[in-house]
């Protein structure tokens, strides 16, 4: 149900509320609208007033909680994908056509996540594709000629698996946490 709709019942349910205490306060019983009465009745609404402020200010605590931890952990996902074409360029020109298929890849991913009306499509979070395993096979198929080449290879594979540790993380996340 939308957002719309589920506001336009509260807002018939007050006002509902309201004029049907208006007509029942024509029928009750005098001693029932005394003054001592009526101080009940308002402490009881600032009470409720007070708890269901307490509950939206934890929901909205709770929803911004959600959204940074997934928003930081996007930007470290963003920056790792970064350094691993950085890490890829320092190399070697072998690695060009890792560095391209990690970039169609991730494009194709971010375009098949948010659609056209920059929805999160969760289906789509969840497929795994097969070139996302294929980028590291060929990483590890790379025959470093030195030391120095050793360790980028290294380097990479440890970021490509942080990448994919992170997306995992972000991929069991999608559901509400309210």
């Amino acid at each position: 149900m939308s957002g719309l709709a589920i506001g336009g019942i509260v807002f018939v349910c007050v006002f509902g509320g309201a004029f049907l205490g208006m007509l029942l306060s024509a029928i009750l019983p005098k001693h029932h609208l005394s003054q001592d009465s009526k101080d009940v009745v308002k402490l009881t609404m600032a009470i409720l007033g007070t708890m269901a402020a307490l509950v939206v200010g934890l929901l909205i605590s709770s929803a911004k909680s959600s959204f940074d931890t997934k928003d930081s952990e996007v930007k470290h996902i963003a920056a790792q994908i970064v350094l691993f074409d950085r890490t890829l360029a320092g190399y070697g020109p072998e690695t060009q056509d890792i560095r391209k298929s990690a970039r169609e890849l991730i494009a194709a991913r971010i375009r098949s996540i948010w659609n056209e009306n920059n929805n999160v499509d969760t289906a789509a979070i969840r497929q795994v594709p097969g070139t996302f395993w294929d980028i590291q096979q060929k990483v590890l198929a790379l025959s470093p000629k030195n030391d120095a080449q050793r360790w980028l290879q290294s380097k990479a594979l440890q970021i490509y698996s942080d990448v994919a540790d992170t997306r995992w993380l972000l991929t069991q996340q999608t559901g509400g946490t309210i």
